[in-house]
């Protein structure tokens, strides 16, 4: 067996095998005799020690790291994001946390502050599920959110919506800001069709369809009062309302009827989203069957939604539009990029005005006044679903002035151009 010696020259170290074949000096040190023998099985015994904390130590830091994620969220923009809905892929998360699908985790800020989050579904993805959380991140800056396993505090729902079948089958759905509603078919039934989108005042961030709806029906009072929450005062019709869309043909607008069945994807706390099926009818001399996603986030004034029309024809033209009153104190303004268009009621001497917007995912093939409507056309290939943002506001309601509006839905496109970059770490 080779033997290793430690032994002292003029104070040097010397380390050196019995064989002679290994000779080092070490820096110069004092030492006490005796001298110090070292068998080659105690050094291999050291440095396995020596390998086995390296590896104890990386082996703790690494479970250290997995107990958490790094979600760190950037703006391009020169103007602050604040409360901005951000979507990441939940099976991402689950994965870097080593979870199950259904265990619960906590989302922080840098102050430790927690955040509500909420899992939605991605109408692009039949299996995919959506991790959902508001985020503030300054000007030209970056903000960073933990995600650690644990159980979240219980969060007050910002959006709400339900069939109303004591009302004909609305369906009416809100959040803390406004409130929409769509038809169904026992309105259908008494003769009044429309597949258009109504618009219901706020002006309060609590949820108020229930209170509305049992007011009305009790006799206690009209939801078309306002009695110091906001009313319903906007009036759709046979028309596509605050942002419904059809088909565009020949200069023409082929509606459909009232909603036939529905399904709510998500109901709180952050989204709301339903999928509201029709009819087929016929469009011009083209078969179409539309179905139409709606989802609305807790702090938005505006709707996403996904119009599809399945049909034979190879592509379709089709547009989202703004019913116009042909009034002269009515407004338009719209976007030199084609990316969205807003109009203004005509004002309501007793309860202000109501403005309405669309905003395109991409831009606008065109943007026309035509049919009573401002118009945003595309064209969608066959299998395509139409994406746009529809919404409205109240002068009573944080928009006092057409100019407000304006600048808001501005804001929300240069935002919509603009996401916020998310990495995940």
């Amino acid at each position: 067996m080779e033997e290793f010696w430690l032994t002292s020259e003029n104070n040097r170290k010397t380390f050196s095998s019995s064989n002679g074949k290994v000779k080092r000096q070490i820096n110069s040190y004092k030492f006490r005799e005796p001298l110090i023998y070292l068998s080659e099985n105690d050094i291999l015994f050291t440095m396995k020690k020596i390998i086995f904390s390296i590896l104890s130590l990386l082996v703790l830091i690494s479970c250290s790291t997995g107990n958490k994620v790094e979600i760190v969220v950037s703006n391009s923009l020169d103007m602050e994001r604040t409360n901005e809905m951000i979507e990441i892929s939940h099976d991402s998360i689950l994965s870097k946390l080593g979870l199950s699908a259904n265990a619960q985790f906590v989302i922080t800020d840098v102050s430790s502050n927690e955040i509500p989050y909420q899992i939605a579904v991605n109408p692009a993805s039949e299996t995919e599920k959506l991790l959902i959380f508001p985020v503030t991140v300054n000007a030209g800056k970056s903000a960073i959110y933990t995600v650690k396993k644990g159980n979240p505090a219980k969060i007050e729902p910002g959006v709400y919506g339900r069939l109303v079948p004591e009302r004909k089958d609305d369906f009416t759905w809100e959040n803390d800001k406004i409130a929409f509603r769509v038809y169904g078919p026992a309105l259908e039934a008494t003769g009044e069709i429309s597949s258009g989108i109504d618009v219901w005042a706020k002006r309060t961030d609590q949820l108020i369809v229930d209170k509305w709806y049992a007011d009305e029906l009790a006799g206690k009072s009209s939801y078309h009062t306002d009695n110091g929450e906001g009313l319903d005062y906007y009036k759709v019709g046979p028309t596509l309302g605050a942002g419904a869309s059809a088909p565009f043909i020949n200069d023409s607008l082929w509606y459909s009827k009232n909603f036939t069945d529905y399904d709510v994807l998500d109901n709180g706390p952050l989204r709301i989203t339903v999928k509201f099926n029709y009819s087929p009818y016929v469009a011009d001399q083209v078969q179409v069957t539309p179905s139409r996603i709606i989802s609305l986030d807790k702090g938005s004034q505006m709707n996403k939604v996904w119009a599809r029309y399945e049909s034979d024809a190879p592509e379709l033209p089709v547009a989202a539009g703004l019913i116009m009153r042909q009034a002269a104190d009515e407004a338009t303004h719209t976007d030199a990029d084609k990316y969205f268009a807003t109009y203004k009621e005509p004002t309501d001497s007793l309860n202000g005005t109501i403005y309405t917007g669309i905003v395109g995912v991409k831009p606008f093939t065109s943007i026309e006044l035509k049919n009573k409507h401002i118009l945003g056309t595309q064209t969608i290939q066959a299998g395509e679903s139409y994406e746009y943002y529809a919404g409205a506001g109240w002068s009573k309601g944080g928009f006092e002035t057409y100019d407000d509006w304006n600048k808001y839905v501005s804001d929300f496109t240069a935002k919509l151009r603009n996401p916020l970059k998310v990495e995940i770490r």
